[in-house]
């Protein structure tokens, strides 16, 4: 039962760290597959063991949360992600579940799923009123600014009524190797995928830039219309009318023969795209019988998506080579005879670990097939044992680090041989690089180049040395100049007003990501009721686990840490959680839907239910628990009394709430 739950705590974390870096910093960890694997484990735990669920379990979330520090809107209808699934095995149990929802098998659509970020878009009185992210799903990021940038977007539609769509942003193939040549030329790092790009480029500041990305769009669905769409067909088609795009790859089918058809139509089709898809998505057309059907807490139960197994190329491997992370983890990676793979040349792939080499059986000189998992990481798959000739040599791994010589150890617990010398300068490096990145305290400017250039200059050895920098030491140096240093000793200082949780999270805790550290900081409050605290308040703090208590033990017993910790309280950093509570939550539960002409704008009043808790359902359903009715109300006001929904009126509403 403990190990139980441990697993669901240690999972739960790890995939929201995993979302956040899907969502949020548009760069994926892992593949689709290695994601769905670990989600489904941990969504049969929690069916077996329902009393340790999580509070910020990713069964119950979508997506990642918002940085704070960005313009932020709440959608008014919630932005959900969509079930993934590998084979036709998973299509026919969808399939099935439809008809016991339903007592009928509903007429589906399948359409081409672009790899790409995912917007809702609102449009009132013809005009484009609010362009946003996906976020987490019920929070995402206003990019309405940068909407003048995405080709085929129209600033003004000539639907008057109010429209909520959502787009898939995307970067077509051509233009993503124009840049990435453009960027290889200059010396800067190369992108890795399209999509990535594409998430990026959103938040871009510099509209020049930005217009040089060339970003697309189609528009995949309507999240709300005033006019009554009976279908998603209908819905498409409404929008293409009004002049936005709308994909052209897109089948009607009326049974599972004709899904089946239409999946491999549009995965014959995949490579030969000028845009990269990484699937399809499967719908009930009818908006009627999607209501019937309903949603969990994180996908719609009338979709899914069809992933296509990634593409695999052959290659030689030459010989493995062996890294040393910022916890002393020692991963193997595999060089190649360099290899095109989905678009670019491919030289090194991941062995993961010691245990993934004894599973696939590889050696040295053998020839493997790699993939890019979800077209991302390049990793290697199998081995063509048939080719395997008498020259081939085993992998053997070092005795000793590879960077300071320190001999390695076996974690008991996950199996890796570990660097435990604190002093190792790839420690010690890996240990900066991580204080200052984006999600921890982001200083822009001190990327690994440069940590690498302070430290083996013995400017740095830590990061507390990070707060004594001055100008001088930086303007007179090769590369610099008085405004290079003066922009990021600014940007050090500005780190200084980070929140408490993403300085836990900077201090490098092994097993404490993201999530674990904003967990810590809610329980404790400050990093000096951290600092006394003992395992059993550690470990009984919801979400954090034994092994991650453990090591945070460690960590705050060390000397050396404590006074690193005392150097940065007294540099100023904030040592202590900050309450923040803005929200009402009286409507907390409760479904809402507004029908007719108001006295105010639809959008004030959808805002007072959002901002109290509420939720904006997009149509008339028996999840419905009220429905506000104003003058010449239509169908919905129909179709809610057909169903026994409760209506009143705006002034009823504001009355029964004391808003």
């Amino acid at each position: 039962m403990e190990k139980a739950k441990e697993r669901i705590a240690y999972l739960s974390n790890l995939l929201n760290e995993y979302s956040i870096a899907y969502y949020t910093k548009a760069n994926p960890l892992v593949s689709d597959q290695e994601y769905d694997k670990l989600y489904k484990e941990l969504l049969l735990l929690e069916n077996q063991y329902p009393d340790y669920i999580m509070d910020n379990s990713p069964t119950r979330n979508i997506g990642a949360k918002v940085d704070k520090k960005d313009k932020t809107v709440t959608h008014e209808i919630g932005m959900y992600s969509l079930d993934n699934s590998y084979s036709m095995v998973d299509i026919r149990e969808f399939y099935t579940r439809l008809y016991k929802s339903l007592s009928v098998y509903p007429q589906l659509t399948v359409e081409a799923k672009i790899d790409g970020a995912a917007v809702s878009i609102t449009y009132e009185n013809g005009l484009l009123q609010l362009v946003a992210t996906r976020g987490d799903g019920k929070v995402g990021e206003d990019i309405t600014i940068n909407a003048k940038y995405i080709n085929g977007l129209p600033q003004q539609i000539n639907y008057l009524g109010k429209l909520v769509i959502r787009g898939e942003v995307f970067m077509c193939k051509d233009v993503f190797h124009e840049i990435n040549k453009a960027r290889g030329s200059q010396g800067l790092p190369l992108f890795a995928n399209p999509r990535n790009v594409a998430a990026g480029s959103l938040k871009l500041l510099d509209g020049k830039e930005l217009k040089n990305r060339k970003l697309d769009i189609y528009i995949y669905g309507v999240a709300y219309c005033d006019k009554e769409l009976a279908t998603h067909k209908e819905s498409l088609d409404f929008c293409k009318r009004e002049g936005l795009p709308v994909n052209d790859i897109f089948y009607m089918c009326s049974t599972l023969d004709e899904v089946e058809t239409s999946l491999s139509k549009i995965e014959q089709l995949r490579f030969d795209l000028p845009y990269d898809i990484d699937g399809a998505v499967i719908k009930v057309n009818e908006n009627s019988l999607r209501d019937i059907v309903g949603y969990t807490a994180k996908f719609p139960k009338w979709a899914i998506a069809y992933k296509y197994k990634a593409l695999q190329v052959s290659t030689k491997l030459k010989d493995v080579v062996f890294q040393v992370g910022r916890t002393g983890a020692i991963t193997p990676v595999a060089v190649l005879n360099p290899v095109l793979l989905s678009g670019s040349t491919v030289s090194r792939a991941s062995l993961h670990n010691e245990d993934e080499i004894n599973r696939l059986g590889v050696k040295i000189g053998d020839t493997v097939f790699i993939e890019k998992g979800g077209e991302i990481i390049p990793k290697v798959v199998s081995v063509q044992l048939d080719l395997r000739d008498d020259n081939v040599q085993d992998i053997i791994f070092p005795q000793e680090c590879p960077v300071c010589h320190h001999e390695l150890i076996v974690d008991e617990n996950d199996s890796k041989r570990r660097c435990i010398n604190i002093d190792c300068p790839a420690l010690v490096k890996g240990a900066i690089i991580h204080f200052a990145s984006r999600e921890a305290l982001d200083i822009k400017g001190l990327g690994e180049k440069v940590v690498e250039e302070l430290y083996e200059a013995n400017i740095i050895r830590n990061y507390a040395d990070i707060y004594d920098l001055k100008v001088d030491d930086l303007k007179d140096r090769d590369g610099w100049g008085l405004q290079s240093a003066v922009n990021l000793i600014d940007a050090i200082n500005e780190s200084k007003s980070k929140p408490f949780e993403k300085v836990l999270f900077a201090l490098g805790f092994r097993h404490v990501g993201v999530i674990a550290a904003r967990l810590l900081a809610d329980s404790i409050n400050n990093i000096d009721n951290l600092m006394s605290a003992t395992y059993s308040q550690l470990d009984s703090i919801k979400g954090i686990g034994s092994e991650t208590a453990s090591s945070i033990l460690k960590a705050i017993n060390d000397e050396r840490m404590q006074q690193l910790i005392y150097r940065l309280k007294d540099y100023g950093l904030q040592m202590t959680k900050v309450s923040v509570n803005n929200h009402n939550n009286i409507l907390d539960g409760k479904n809402f839907l507004i029908t007719g002409t108001l006295d105010k704008p639809r959008k004030y009043y959808e805002g007072l239910i959002l901002s109290n808790g509420g939720n904006i359902l997009s149509g008339v359903s028996k999840k419905l628990d009220y429905l506000i009715v104003g003058q010449d109300a239509g169908s919905k006001l129909t179709k809610a009394q057909q169903l026994g929904i409760k209506t009143i009126s705006i002034e009823e509403f504001l009355s029964l709430y004391n808003i």
